[in-house]
């Protein structure tokens, strides 16, 4: 928790990365033995390994006895049942953790050109330049990625009663949730970019046609207000985005200036 929460990009998927360490360490408390001998040793290591193969056997299972796989596939006989369900759920959200882990590394590493030394810049900065590189899909890509690994512990019946899968159906709730906000951020970008082509287009023909500069801001911001405020029939599609908050005459004026119109 403590490496993962030094990254560039944790604050972008810190709340998943918290569910599954709480889940992993609830998991830990319930496996703990003071016994040294026993192989609950390597239980949670060998769930891990076959973590894939103990679920498609415990789904096809008539009975869904997910700890009586956990123990054929790992050896552990000695594990009860609430320690097998354990290994098992500690095993999807170590899998689930590690898709975080894996895509913050990659995108810290993408952020910055092959060959190039790494500016030695403040923290702060660092982490914002980084977030500012990641890519969406690739960010939407480990969260699916990150709920594929969770979900198996909601759908299998042998665990339905356990203590532990609502904590895992919160966790998944809690990502999909990003995973919206994240899309709506992509949306809502694409359309403000289609927003301002519409007004550099606008504004470029008042241009060709020979008006002043120094007219074009006010008789753009008249036109643009005009557009919103259209029936919905015959508003222009870049529009539904303004409709409870309405460009003003300043922030039409900035987007002109930006594209080298005034």
């Amino acid at each position: 928790m403590r490496y993962l929460s030094a990254q560039p990009l944790y604050s972008l998927c810190d709340e998943q990365i918290i569910d599954a360490c709480n889940l992993i360490d609830k998991c830990c408390s319930r496996i703990q033995t003071d016994d040294f001998d026993s192989d609950l040793d390597t239980l949670c290591i060998q769930t891990t390994r076959f973590e894939e193969r103990i679920g498609d056997s415990a789904s096809s299972d008539a009975s869904s006895r997910v700890a009586h796989w956990v123990r054929y596939f790992t050896g552990c006989d000695s594990a009860t049942d609430n320690q097998a369900h354990a290994a098992y759920v500690m095993a999807c959200a170590v899998k689930a953790l590690e898709a975080l882990s894996e895509w913050m590394r990659s995108a810290e590493q993408d952020a910055f050109p092959p060959g190039w030394k790494v500016p030695d810049w403040p923290w702060d900065f660092h982490c914002d330049y980084v977030s500012s590189q990641a890519s969406p899909d690739d960010r939407i890509d480990a969260i699916d990625l990150y709920t594929l690994f969770l979900e198996p512990i909601t759908n299998l019946a042998g665990l339905r009663n356990d203590e532990l899968t609502p904590l895992v159906a919160a966790a998944i709730k809690a990502a999909v949730r990003r995973k919206g906000g994240i899309l709506s951020g992509k949306d809502r970008k694409i359309e403000m970019r289609e927003r301002d082509r519409a007004i550099v287009n606008y504004a470029l023909g008042l241009l060709k046609n020979g008006m002043s500069r120094r007219y074009v801001t006010t008789t753009v911001h008249r036109w643009f207000e005009r557009e919103v405020t259209k029936p919905e029939s015959e508003r222009p599609g870049w529009a539904t985005l303004e409709i409870s908050k309405p460009l003003t005459r300043k922030r039409i004026e900035a987007i002109l200036k930006q594209h080298n119109l005034l």
